[in-house]
Order: structure tokens, then sequence, then C-alpha cells
């Protein structure tokens, strides 16, 4: 009887040998960076934005909540370095003030970088790290 897919345990040395080695593409490291990125970044809107909805109707879960916005903060400084973090943290506090109003980041050299999403707030870490 054959198992199904999802039952195999599958592993590429068992099939092609010890003597081979396999590496990630630059590109598919590159696309889980941003995925870790955005999906951390969300999380942080979530919870703020929760944390605003339940202020507003008198619920303080802030003493609950803030351990936890804490950690994934020094996630975001760890991974991406002070300046980013900094960048990243301005961008929420700006993003609670605003709304839904658009947020320019300005880089170096007079470039404005729209920043209204986790993805465009990726995209401009990126584009301003290479200056």
């Amino acid at each position: 009887m054959r198992k199904s897919r999802e039952n195999r345990d599958f592993n590429i040395k068992e099939i092609l040998g010890d003597g081979v080695s396999i590496k990630e593409s630059k590109k598919s490291l590159a696309r889980k960076d941003r995925e870790f990125f955005v999906n951390l970044v969300s999380a942080l809107i979530e919870i703020d934005n929760r944390t605003e909805m339940l202020l507003e109707l008198g619920v303080d879960l802030i003493l609950y909540e803030d351990p936890y916005h804490n950690i994934m903060e020094s996630f975001i400084f760890k991974h991406y370095g002070p300046v980013k973090a900094e960048i990243v943290m301005w961008w929420l506090s700006e993003k609670m003030k605003k709304g839904n109003k658009s947020i320019t980041l300005q880089g170096v050299g007079g470039n404005d970088y729209p920043i209204n999403t986790p993805k465009q707030l990726y995209d401009a870490l990126k584009k301003v790290e290479k200056i």
C-alpha cells in the first residue's frame, strides 16, 4: 500500500546522497525576511489597534499586552538593528496618530518613500539601506 504524500517523510539527502549540499537562494531568503517583517509589524499594528479600541470602551489591558509588544519590539531591534527599528517604531506611532493619512519617509537626497503598509515600510527600509 502506498503512503499518501502528506504522510511520507521526505529527506532530499536520502534521495541524492550525503555528498549533496543544499543552499537556499537569495531570493527565497529575501522573501522569507520580508514575510517575517510584515507579519511582525502587522501583529504590532493589531495589538495597538486592539488596545486603542478597548481603551475607548473603558477596558485597560495595557499592562497585559505591553510585555508582548515589548518582546516584538525587541525582535525588531535585534534582527534589523537600532536605526531601522527606530524608523519602524516611529512609523507605528505615526500610523496610530494619523490613521489612514499618508505617511512618507524622506531618505537621504530628498527621495520620498510612501509607507502606508508594512510591505511599503519594508521596501522603504531596503531602499534607505542601500544609500
